[in-house]
């Protein structure tokens, strides 16, 4: 699974209404009970299957941000920021297995401040 094509232009999804606890995802599973390891094994099996995607949805957004997502596709992982800011928009960038773990963790952990310089916007 490639997420869509960074073509044309920007686009601005719908802010997310808050709900309760943090929600974990991939395209097999969803879970709302779970710890920092299970980040961690989601995020193992995406390194090492084709296709797979993780997303990580906070209650309300922290620092701006609601949500992380990530894909590995070709060797390369891509991870995705949805920035809450008159409705949500994604930024993207490009990294290594480690910088994915923890940008994912910190998240998590609500230590996720993003240094905006190093993510683009994503473009449909």
């Amino acid at each position: 699974m490639k997420f869509p094509f960074k073509k044309r232009k920007e686009v601005v999804f719908n802010t997310v209404e808050p709900h309760q606890g943090f929600i974990l995802r991939n395209q097999e599973n969803e879970i709302t009970d779970f710890r920092d390891i299970d980040i961690e094994d989601y995020l193992a099996d995406m390194f090492i299957t084709p296709d797979q995607f993780v997303v990580l949805t906070a209650p309300k957004a922290q620092h701006k941000v609601r949500y992380v997502q990530a894909c590995s596709q070709d060797g390369e992982i891509e991870v995705e920021l949805g920035i809450e800011e008159k409705g949500t928009r994604l930024f993207y960038k490009m990294c290594s297995e480690e910088e994915c773990c923890r940008i994912f963790l910190d998240f998590y952990e609500n230590r996720l401040v993003p240094k905006m310089e190093e993510y683009k916007p994503v473009e449909f």
